[in-house]
């Protein structure tokens, strides 16, 4: 079996090691999430010093010691540094929350394929947006199908009623409550303007669900739920929303 191997990249973290190498936490669409060493890539004369930093896209060329258990990163020939995530602020938190969230679940489950596919079109389309609610809502949403845990907007998960008005999250059940049985607790809701358009856009491609018009307080609504949802499913609080809570 060959200790070489090259894979298509986005890079998702970057840590330090010693004081000039630098462990990098990558998605790869056949491999999944991979860890690796970057050596000398803290070094002022370091080949790998630009090309490995958070939201690069390229080829990795890989090589993996079995003696050590340990893979290293031999060059990354870069397709897109993604130049505007780094020139806005809310961008660039945007993109470390869905980094964050891949990384604490694992990739996904599995469907790195698809997943892959999904944060390279969003990560493009976030450069060239102008604001940033519309791709995280979009972006958000379509993971949690893409991981299987996309709850039901039309019933509830506990009675099975129709849901009409606003939907209650529930975390226990994993899914969306009517008011019925949601009469008890302080529950984030839903409101019927970005269910339906959830609903709606969910089923257009990422670039058409764009070109759709919701008023600013139903897409807030829609992102603050997303954002709850996704940190239950992580099953911990995500620190790019902790950190950057006045932003997003």
């Amino acid at each position: 079996m060959s200790r070489s191997s090259t894979t298509e990249v986005v890079i998702l973290r970057n840590g330090r090691i010693g004081e000039i190498h630098k462990s990098v936490w990558m998605l790869s669409p056949d491999l999944g999430l991979i860890s690796a060493v970057a050596h000398g890539a803290y070094s002022q004369k370091g080949k790998l010093r630009g090309v490995t930093n958070p939201f690069s896209f390229g080829r990795c060329y890989l090589y993996t010691d079995p003696v050590k258990q340990s893979v290293k990163i031999t060059d990354l020939a870069v397709h897109d540094f993604f130049p505007g995530l780094r020139e806005n602020v809310a961008k660039f938190y945007t993109a470390s929350l869905w980094a964050e969230l891949v990384l604490r679940t694992f990739g996904g489950g599995g469907e790195s394929g698809t997943l892959f596919s999904l944060l390279i079109e969003s990560l493009r389309a976030l450069d060239a947006a102008t604001g940033f609610e519309p791709v995280t809502v979009q972006f958000l949403w379509r993971y949690l199908a893409v991981s299987g845990l996309q709850p039901d907007l039309d019933e509830c998960t506990v009675c099975g009623a129709p849901l009409s008005r606003a939907r209650a999250w529930d975390a226990s059940h994993g899914g969306f409550l009517c008011e019925s049985c949601a009469q008890t607790g302080d529950r984030d809701r839903l409101n019927p303007g970005a269910a339906a358009y959830l609903r709606h856009s969910g089923a257009l491609s990422l670039s058409s669900s764009l070109d759709i018009r919701l008023d600013a307080a139903s897409m807030t609504n829609a992102k603050r739920v997303l954002y709850r949802i996704v940190q239950d499913v992580a099953e911990t609080p995500l620190n790019s929303l902790r950190i950057g809570g006045g932003i997003l």
